[in-house]
């Protein structure tokens, strides 16, 4: 039986940087317009069963109620758990999800977004869809597309080491245990205050770690 995870991020694409760096703004409708086009790719491939992360603005249920849960073949629900409105539930979302033996999930946000979802999934297969800032795990792609993409992997109608991309990741580590990680870079900042979680005065930044170059 075939399954595929959703994960979207009704937060991502509205920092402050929309306020001092001109970003732009990729709102909930858009979302859930790209949301309805990944089910329906991840149908037309004949995924049996799908299943979306609950989410404040409940981006998951406006999609099924714009499509018609009739006119699908797959089984599809929205996950039933608590909601912290932050970051943790991306994390614990895909934790439920490796659960059930997902065998793809697609992302909707930034590289803050993924790296939640990382935090908890493991080997499985992540199709990252950018919706968030100045992204570099996350790509602009076609939703539909995407959507055929997870369910052509999730069934596994190609071999995986032919599509599949294994990419790096840092652990931070603090007294030899590993508090956090990330996908794509660590900044050491002289700052005492995180703030708005947004870097403009270069100045303060001490150290960069990348995984790309």
């Amino acid at each position: 039986m075939s399954k595929i995870g959703i994960i979207a991020n009704p937060a991502s694409g509205k920092d402050i940087r929309r306020l001092v760096a001109y970003a732009s703004i990729m709102d909930n409708n858009e979302k859930t317009n790209q949301l309805r086009r990944i089910i329906m790719g991840i149908d037309a491939v004949g995924v049996d069963e799908i299943l979306i992360m609950p989410d404040y603005y409940g981006l998951g249920q406006r999609a099924l109620d714009g499509i018609g849960r009739e006119k699908l073949n797959a089984r599809v629900s929205v996950i039933d758990m608590p909601l912290s409105y932050t970051s943790e539930d991306s994390t614990r979302a895909a934790e439920l999800m490796g659960e059930q033996d997902v065998g793809c999930i697609v992302t909707l946000g930034g590289d803050g977004t993924n790296r939640d979802v990382a935090k908890k999934s493991g080997r499985i297969p992540l199709v990252p869809i950018s919706t968030g800032t100045n992204n570099v795990f996350p790509e602009m792609v076609e939703a539909t597309t995407a959507g055929l993409a997870a369910g052509i992997t999730a069934r596994k109608l190609v071999d995986g080491k032919d599509v599949i991309k294994t990419q790096k990741r840092l652990a931070i580590i603090q007294n030899g245990r590993e508090i956090d990680m990330a996908l794509i870079d660590a900044v050491v900042l002289d700052q005492l205050f995180v703030g708005a979680r947004a870097i403009w005065e270069l100045s303060e930044v001490r150290q960069i770690i990348c995984t790309r170059a």
